[in-house]
């Protein structure tokens, strides 16, 4: 259920973006990036069942902050990798949160990220 709840507010801004954006390259590059993650989960399972080199978890990350998330988190639960790893959980959870809050706040016109600007912006001057 969480995770469906997950999904309303990054759909919602893609929803929004494909209005100056063709939706097939929206949905071309979201199935992309999900293919690719499901396949470096899958990979990396395969890998630590036979002790071979391993995907790095930066790799995972970098993935998982360019839109595969939701690939990830699906493919954590099906691969059963990566879940009792408390470190890992932590960051992969904390892109998750990056993306509902960059998807709250670009359907809020920037309206969080220009006053928190506002804000820093006097301190580093």
């Amino acid at each position: 259920m969480v995770f469906i709840l997950a999904l309303v507010l990054p759909s919602m801004a893609v929803a929004k973006a494909t209005a100056f954006v063709d939706r097939k390259y929206v949905v071309a590059y979201i199935a992309g990036i999900s293919i690719v993650t499901v396949y470096a989960y899958w990979s990396d399972k395969r890998k630590a069942r036979e002790d071979l080199w391993r995907t790095p978890e930066h790799a995972l990350h970098s993935l998982e902050l360019l839109g595969g998330w939701a690939a990830a988190f699906v493919s954590q639960r099906l691969f059963r990798h990566k879940t009792a790893k408390e470190e890992y959980q932590f960051s992969f959870w904390l892109v998750a949160v990056v993306h509902q809050y960059v998807s709250f706040d670009y359907l809020n016109h920037w309206r969080y990220t220009t006053a928190i600007h506002h804000f820093i912006k006097p301190l580093l001057e």
